[in-house]
Formats: C-alpha cells, structure tokens, sequence
C-alpha cells in the first residue's frame, strides 16, 4: 500500500461537489462520452460505475432528458447551463453541501460518480484517465473537444448576465493575467474555496471566455464573502453613524446641492442608484460616500435660500469619517466606494497650503489600486454583465485615469497608470448618460433641472477626459524619468502633431462648452474646463521649446526660439480667460487639481519672460505677467474662501516673483537660484 502510494502522483483528496467544470454542449448528446471519463476512473478502482447507463437506462434518458436529475440534486440542465451569479441573501454563507448553479462552476455527471472517492493512492495510469477529463486537450490537431470542456464560443447577447456589484455580503475582485490560477486553466477547471467549516468563502466567475487571438484571454473574477474582523465593521459603523448625526437633519438638502453645484462638473456618482438607495436605506451607501458628498455639498450651504442658519459643521469633520470609513471599506473595494475615493480629492485645501500636499499624490495611488482591484482597467463591452455596469465601468476608470494624470503633475511624478496597463475604452455620451435621469419617486431628493440629463453635463466630462488624453501624450514624449529612446527631432515631431490637433480645440467645442460674454449657470461650470485647456498647452509649449537652457536662448535655430513666437501669441488667450473670471465663477465648483493648473499656467507666464530674447518679446511677456498678477490680486480679494484657496498658491508665487525677480536677476541673490 504504501509502494503503491509512493509510486503514485501527490496526495491530493477530489470532492467534485466542491470543484467544477465546464462542459460541451456536444457531451450532452451522447451518454457515452458524457460518463467516459467516470466509467474509466471507477474501472481503474475495480468498482461498478452506477453513472454508465444501460441501454434501456439510455432510451428513457434521451426522452426525460430535461426532468433527469444527479445523484447531487443537479437537472442536466443545471449541468450546462451557463455560469450564473445568484445573489440572493440565502448565498451570503453557503455550506458546500448544497449545491446551486450559482456556484458559478459547473460539475459534470461524470465526476459526480466519482463523488467521495480518494485520488490519494491512485496509480499515474488512473490519475492519467481523471486529467483527461479535467484540463483542456490539444487531440492532434483535431477540433474534436476534450472531454468536460467547452470549446471557445461568442458571447451571445441573449446569453445570461452577471452582476459584479449586486451580490449580497459579497466583492468581485479581478484575476488579472498573473492572478493566483491561469486563466485559461480557469476557462476549464475552477473550484470554490472552502472554509475549514465546509463553507464557501470564495467563486471563481467567468464574465469573459476569450477570443481567438491567444493573447485575447478569458476573465475572471473572485467573488468574495466580505468577512472581516469585529473591530473593523465596529469602526466603519462608528464612522457611518457620526456622519449622519453630524448632518442630521440636512441630509437630503445636502444631496440636493451636491447633485446642483458639483456633479454636473464632476459627474462620478451613479446618480440614479444612489438616490435609489438613498431613499431605501441610506445606511447601506457606504459611509465614506456619504460622507465625500456631504463634505463637497456643505461648501454650497449659503446657495439654498431655503436654509437660514449657518452650517452646523465643518467640512473637515465630515471628510475625517470619510476618510476613516474608506480605510476600511478597501478590504472589500466597490464602485460605491470607489466614488468615494474619486470625490475625496477634491476636498477644499487648508489655508497653509502653498504646495499641493503629498497625500492627493499618495490618495491618488489607493483610487488607482482600488480600481484596478475590481476590474475597472480591463474593458469590458464583451463581458457578460448588464449594460449598465459597463457603461459606469468605462466611466470611473477614466475618471481614474484622469485623477491619476492630474495628480502625477502637482509635484511632477510620473503617473501611476501606463499605457500598456488597461484596455478600457474611453466613454462616449451614451455611457456618461446611463443612470442620469431620476424616477419619478427619487426627484424630491434634486432640483427639477437636475433630474434629467443635461447632454452639456456629459460633453463637459468628455472634453475633460479628451484633454486628459492629449495631456498624457504630452508627458510619455516629453517628460519621463527614463528619456524616450527616440531622438529630440523625433519628439518634437510627435509633439507637433499634438499641437496641430490641439489647437482646432476651441473651434471644435460644442457651444454648450464655450465661454461667452453672458455668464451663465453653465457657463460658470464651463471655466474649468477652459483652464484644463490651457494648463494642458503649457506643458505642450514646454516640450517643444525643450531644453530652456542659455545656450539654447541663444540660438535662433533652437527649439526655444523658434517656438517662443507661438507660444507667446497663443498663450495671451489664458490671460484673457483668466481676466474674465468673475467672484461667481470662483463660488462654483472646481476640481482640485484646479491649483495646480493655475500655477501651471502662472509660472509659463514667468518660463516666457525669463526666456525672451529680444525686447519686444521682453515686453511683451511683462504685460502678460502683469495683468495675470492684477487679476490674481482682485480675485484674491473674495470674501468667498475657497476661492480664495484656489487661486492663492498661484498668487503666492507671483507675488514672490514681482518682490525677488530684479534682485535675483541683477546676481546679488545669485544663491537664490
């Protein structure tokens, strides 16, 4: 027994209750190839397989085919039916001994009768037999399927849908290509995870089962039961129930703002199903978007005239639950909180700010993670899910992306995403458009305007992303840590054909997006869009001009020279659009990396003077300067604060500017430099 055994593969104890595997819709036909495998496998033990029919056993198969049932309680049906999630609270802690389709991986007859038996102490000849019947196959280049798989197919619209959101107790969780199994081994064989307790603790999920081209792999997802420690739902309860005492009674005023002022610049939030479960038990929204919406709303306060006294709370106190509640909420990452991450960004800074603070950066890279943990980078138009989750899907993984981009340029780090790590495509209207439009029932939670799509709420996010776009491009050709292999000739010319497709910008802009001399509700949410714009064209000017070295100023066939004309003429447009922004257009909502786009475009302003080469330009340059700074100062001036901190980083160094720049460049100060 033990020679036996040592000769024999590893140890390993088969519960096919517990593992399963697709199967053929061809196996179906044919009793004979549908039991082989269990028939060779109980040959191998010297038993009689009860799973091989007879042929009376076959006639009346082929005719109750649809009422037969396994020894396990599972109808043929079941048995090759696609995957399909069932997310009923009966599955939230499942003991393996009740077998459903919504385990996801389906068994076959075959293993069925191989129920309780041991491989432990089978002969490599045996073991051969059951590997037969579990991995896929090459038959000698015959399309001939092995047995227990499928072979590849197209998805069918009308095949079943999963859901990767609504799982009760339960978190999808990508696997990505490196991921704990490969992923074409899963599109064969995939088993549930099993607690100590016979319990489920995790399904593998198919949403995807490839393409054609090898590298056009299958997907898959863990669902996952969220079970975590006491002291860490004790903590996200603490935080969820001192967020709602905290607004108590304002709540549904503040989602009314929030949905007024900030998301038709910022349209993360899946309005419709947030105010859905707003309304049905607002406890069930995770605390920590809550709470980012309550924060963002409460700086609108003095927007509702029918509010008369002064908000009962800070801002920060309602970010700190949220913040606490997100700590959290990342053991079992959702789109839900996902909005949440996105939204905290943009928190209104502290009045000591000069620079941007480390943790957006830091923040930035944990929205990122959080992303990329629930699948949103791969793109998912062929995945079997409902159309409305791949719409959100491609949504907040740009809004991802852009976040990422954003932050990379606060302190010039290079972003988090590369090119080569998603395949999402970007969002068109129709995706921006999902879940926007209110019912009936929910609109006493928003204004009337706001319970219907506004197309110019999903142009503006469109063109934000589509700048967002040309602004990566921007930083992969020009600014990297590792420098592109190709040459600076090379780089330029890539960079030209960038600025020829940017500057047909503003005449290609629908008009719901451009900025008249008639300030508007929309026009107002339309300047930061407009500064995107520009802040954008800063960096595009500073890697055509590159390197802005002496040597270069005093070359006229120098990248900088013969740049410095355009760049100087194109940029008088920011200085005009800075010029009209009014104290309103401060009081509307603006993203957080609106600062740092500010000092983008001021210290260009300053590159352009230090950098001129003749006096014409010289002067030129100055007059930009100083009617940029003039409009600093009478802006700076609001009464409103957070306009006030968003412009004050800029400020601050052309302030400084002014004060230092004869000094420094007379060299007394030369250390300065």
């Amino acid at each position: 027994m033990h020679d036996a055994a040592a000769s024999g593969p590893p140890q390993l104890r088969f519960v096919p209750a517990r593992c399963r595997y697709t199967q053929s819709p061809l196996l179906t036909e044919s009793p004979n190839a549908k039991t082989v495998v269990a028939g060779l496998f109980c040959k191998s033990r010297g038993l009689t397989c009860k799973s091989s029919p007879t042929p009376d056993e076959i006639s009346s198969q082929q005719d109750g085919a649809a009422d037969s049932t396994t020894e396990n309680g599972a109808s043929d049906a079941e048995l090759v039916t696609p995957p399909a999630i069932d997310s009923s609270p009966s599955l939230a802690r499942r003991s393996v001994s009740h077998s459903s389709p919504a385990d996801t991986i389906q068994s076959s007859a075959g293993l069925s009768a191989a129920g309780d038996l041991s491989l432990e102490q089978q002969s490599s000849g045996s073991a051969a037999v059951v590997h037969q019947g579990l991995v896929r196959q090459n038959s000698d280049g015959l399309d001939q399927p092995s047995y227990g798989v499928s072979p590849p197919v197209p998805i069918l619209s009308n095949g079943p849908l999963h859901t990767l959101e609504d799982n009760f107790n339960r978190t999808a969780h990508s696997m990505g290509p490196s991921a704990e199994q490969d992923t074409y081994l899963l599109d064969a064989f995939r088993c549930l995870i099993i607690s100590e307790n016979d319990e489920i603790d995790a399904n593998i999920i198919q949403v995807y089962p490839g393409g054609p081209s090898a590298d056009d792999r299958p997907v898959h997802f863990l669902l996952l039961e969220n079970e975590n420690p006491d002291f860490t739902n004790e903590a996200k309860q603490s935080a969820s129930d001192g967020t709602e005492r905290l607004v108590w009674p304002y709540g549904e005023r503040l989602i009314r703002l929030y949905f007024k002022h900030v998301h038709p610049i910022y349209p993360v939030v899946t309005k419709g199903r947030f105010l859905a479960q707003y309304k049905s038990n607002r406890m069930k929204i995770p605390a920590s978007l809550r709470g980012a919406i309550y924060g963002l709303a409460c700086v609108f306060w003095d927007r509702d005239p029918t509010i008369k006294e002064a908000c009962p709370f800070q801002q920060h106190q309602c970010i700190d639950h949220a913040h606490e509640a997100l700590r959290r909420e990342h053991e079992n990452p959702t789109l839900f909180s996902l909005q949440a991450g996105l939204l905290l960004h943009h928190i209104t800074p502290p009045d000591v700010d000069s620079v941007e603070t480390p943790s957006m950066w830091t923040m930035t890279a944990q929205t990122t993670a959080c992303a990329q943990t629930i699948g949103l980078h791969q793109d998912p138009t062929r995945w079997s899910i409902e159309d409305w989750e791949k719409r959100v899907r491609k949504k907040l993984w740009w809004a991802v992306y852009a976040a990422d981009c954003w932050s990379a340029i606060c302190h010039g780090n290079p972003p988090h995403i590369s090119p080569t790590t998603f395949s999402t495509l970007p969002p068109d209207m129709d995706d921006i458009r999902a879940d926007e439009t209110v019912p009936e029932d929910l609109r006493y939670l928003v204004e009337p305007e706001d319970a219907v799509f506004q197309a110019s709420v999903g142009a503006r996010f469109l063109q934000f992303i589509n700048l967002t776009i040309v602004l990566r491009d921007v930083l992969d050709c020009a600014f990297q840590v590792r420098p592109n292999p190709s040459t600076l000739a090379d780089r330029t010319m890539q960079l030209v054909m960038m600025r020829d497709k940017f500057n047909d910008w503003h005449s290609l802009l629908p008009q719901c997006l451009a900025l008249g001399p008639e300030r508007g509700p929309d026009t107002i949410s339309n300047c930061p869009l407009h500064l995107t714009y520009y802040a954008t064209q800063a960096l595009l000017y500073r890697g055509l001009m590159y390197p802005a070295t002496r040597v270069a100023k005093a070359n006229p066939e120098s990248n900088l020279r013969k740049w410095f004309v355009s760049a100087l003429t194109e940029f008088r447009g920011f200085v005009d659009f800075f010029n009209s922004i009014t104290e309103e257009d401060l009081r509307g909502f603006w993203c957080r990396h609106a600062r740092s786009q500010f000092i983008l475009c001021g210290n260009f302003l300053i590159y352009l003077f230090l950098l001129a080469s003749d006096q014409t330009h010289i002067a030129a340059a100055y007059q930009l300067l100083q009617e940029f700074h003039q409009s600093l100062k009478r802006l700076g001036e609001t009464s409103h604060k957070p306009g006030r901190l968003l412009i004050r980083p800029a400020r601050l160094r052309l302030d400084s500017f002014f004060r230092q720049a004869a000094t420094i460049l007379r060299g007394s100060e030369a250390s300065v430099i």
